[in-house]
């Protein structure tokens, strides 16, 4: 229960500071887009780079001039997009036996015909030890949330890629989405190289499987956090230096920028990820990502960042079909993706749902002859005596 009197105390004050912060990050960013009209020569930039070796990660441009916005085509009349997103069930350790629960949603639309829409979720319930044993020697119970957020983001692709086998047409565009990051930024959270590149190897695999087929696959980034971009104009002001300017523009985030630059339908020009975990990807699989903005009421746009693999990105036509794609879905979905609202309307486990799974595993249990395990602390948390 939460103490609202205390709270109050806590909140003075509150309204004051968010102004200087505001005020400050106007500042920051009117520096940021003075610099960002200053960058000539993009070449010698990627060499101050390179020669500075800053710690923060820093995009680098796939063009020759940094300032370039692209106005988004008109998406094709007929297109099979199809998406993907998934949710868990994570390994509670207040429940035995151990196990835990995969779900993926994933939703084909044949738009601009009348075939039907296909909704669908598949869920995958691990509970044996050979499920993992390709990956770790460690019993289910003591499976990470990072390992079990890995292999939820492999089924998702997995799924994804067979439901784009089953929806294609011949003659047809096709659009393969999911949301979120095409980075494997978790992975480093494991703490083990060796697992972490065998993660990496197989979800690059599936990328590849894309690749082969044809399939341009892309993520959707809504209110990104990622400040690469920003970082290149960092170096451009010189803040890696002995001297470096007095305001250092350290917590802008890119989408600001770009909310500044970019007009509703326009993307912006092609950056490779810094990330160091690329470096693990094979190299027409690096993510590369464009942000684009997304109209919203009021002739506000959203900025978001869609990622794709490189090999995307060299396709003639194919960074502007997706992108396409995704401001006609938000344009039906008022400013999210419609088709990926659906695929994660089938993929959410809500918390009746997750009560009635372990309701079914002790039943199942129970008519077996076999006990099901519960911490007296778990029963008391999910029936409340007050």
């Amino acid at each position: 229960m939460l103490d609202f009197v205390r709270l109050q105390q806590q909140l003075r004050g509150f309204a004051a500071y968010q102004q200087q912060q505001r005020d400050l990050l106007q500042e920051k960013l009117q520096a940021a887009l003075d610099a960002w009209r200053q960058v000539g020569d993009v070449e010698a930039l990627l060499e101050e780079v390179d020669r500075a070796r800053p710690s923060w990660l820093v995009a680098r441009p796939l063009g020759e001039r940094l300032q370039e916005r692209v106005r988004v085509p008109s998406r094709p009349a007929q297109v099979t997009v199809v998406a993907a997103d998934g949710s868990q069930i994570f390994p509670d350790r207040h429940v035995e036996p151990p196990c835990f629960l995969l779900n993926v949603g994933r939703v084909a639309f044949q738009l601009g015909t009348h075939e039907p829409v296909r909704l669908e979720s598949i869920p995958r319930f691990c509970f044996r030890q050979e499920e993992v044993h390709e990956l770790l020697d460690d019993r289910l119970e003591s499976v990470s949330v990072e390992i079990v957020s890995a292999l939820r983001d492999e089924f998702e692709l997995e799924a994804l890629l067979e439901l784009a086998r089953e929806a294609r047409r011949d003659g047809r565009p096709l659009v393969a989405l999911l949301d979120g990051t095409l980075i494997r930024w978790m992975i480093r959270r494991l703490h083990q190289r060796e697992l972490e590149e065998q993660f990496i190897r197989r979800y690059v695999a599936l990328l590849e499987q894309f690749r082969r087929e044809r399939i341009p696959v892309a993520s959707y980034i809504s209110m990104p956090g990622g400040a690469e971009v920003v970082n290149l104009l960092r170096v451009a002001r010189g803040e890696c230096t002995p001297e470096p300017p007095s305001l250092s523009l350290d917590g802008l985030a890119d989408r600001l920028l770009f909310s500044r630059l970019l007009r509703p339908g326009e993307r912006s020009g092609l950056f490779l990820s810094g990330s160091h975990i690329q470096r693990a990807y094979a190299e027409p699989h690096r993510i590369v990502c464009t942000y684009l903005a997304v109209p919203g009421p009021y002739g506000q746009a959203e900025i978001a960042r869609v990622e794709f693999p490189h090999w995307v990105a060299e396709e003639n036509g194919w960074v502007d079909l997706v992108c396409a794609v995704l401001l006609k879905e938000c344009e039906k979905g008022s400013g999210y993706p419609m088709v990926l609202a659906e695929a994660h309307e089938q993929a959410v486990i809500r918390a009746p749902e997750r009560e009635a799974f372990y309701e079914l595993i002790g039943r199942q249990l129970w008519r077996s002859g076999l006990p099901v395990g519960q911490s007296r602390k778990q029963t008391s948390k999910r029936r409340p005596v007050l």
